[in-house]
């Protein structure tokens, strides 16, 4: 636990830095984040047979945080690419979730693509969200209604957790736990936009509330479910006290769409 604070107490401020200051240096920090993610999701995927490369998924993967540099988010053309970006997430994550554990077909360039969908194709809404108007505002939010989501999860689960929510896949999780998050997550949603002024009606903000609190535990489950085919605990051991990067994100890679699509 003093491990898990300790993280968290130098990593919080420091990506709060790089939101407010934005531009090239948040898509920088993206970039590497994104990376390390494809790094630890490419080594994963060798525990379930699926010869992902390394390499390229690392490369292209930062490829689609950098290209951020090159086109305006609010333009015809970054709206455009927002749709596709997240078509390219979704049909990856299918067959990462869907495809292989029914062995339908494996193949090592469809891996790879998978893999770069997967982390690169959803952290790509980074940057999209930054450089829209309200941006840094916008990020925060989703930030802290993910986080509170997943720790009212944890309080109300631990607190009041009978029925399993998906056994084969994470025991822990209960159906009591996901309902109290999801209430935690909505209070969240409704207060952050509150504060930061954002130009949202309450209805608006539960909705949005709603939304990130269910897709983040989807996302959280879709993680776990990848971690069993790759028969792991973790997706590495790169942040101390919390496992892996892939970790750390398995919410965030999905709020940040549900995020760009709503303020876009």
């Amino acid at each position: 636990m003093a491990q898990r604070l300790a993280t968290a107490a130098v990593g919080i401020p420091i990506l709060l830095f790089f939101i407010w200051i934005g531009g090239i240096p948040f898509i920088g920090l993206v970039a590497a984040i994104t990376a390390f993610a494809a790094f630890e999701l490419a080594r994963m995927a060798s525990g379930w047979g699926d010869r992902a490369s390394v390499v390229v998924s690392i490369a292209a993967a930062t490829a689609l945080i950098v290209s951020g540099v090159f086109y305006e988010p609010a333009s015809s053309l970054g709206r455009i690419l927002g749709f596709v970006t997240t078509a390219y997430a979704l049909v990856s994550a299918a067959y990462l979730l869907f495809a292989v554990p029914a062995d339908l077909f494996r193949n090592r360039i469809i891996s790879t693509l998978a893999v770069v969908g997967y982390v690169g194709a959803t952290m790509t809404h980074g940057p999209m969200i930054r450089g829209l108007e309200d941006g840094m505002a916008w990020i925060i939010v989703l930030l802290i209604v993910t986080f509170s989501t997943d720790t009212g999860a944890l309080i109300f689960g631990n607190l009041f957790g009978r029925r399993k929510l998906a056994p084969s896949i994470s025991p822990g999780k209960t159906w009591e736990g996901a309902i109290g998050g999801l209430v935690i997550g909505i209070v969240a949603c409704v207060v952050a936009t509150s504060l930061f002024s954002l130009d949202v009606s309450i209805a608006s903000a539960v909705a949005l509330g709603t939304a990130l609190g269910v897709t983040g535990q989807l996302g959280d489950l879709a993680e776990s479910r990848l971690k069993r085919q790759a028969d792991t605990k973790d997706s590495s051991s790169l942040v101390p006290g919390h496992g892996g990067v892939l970790d750390r994100l398995d919410s965030v890679v999905w709020t940040l769409v549900v995020v760009y699509h709503f303020v876009s």
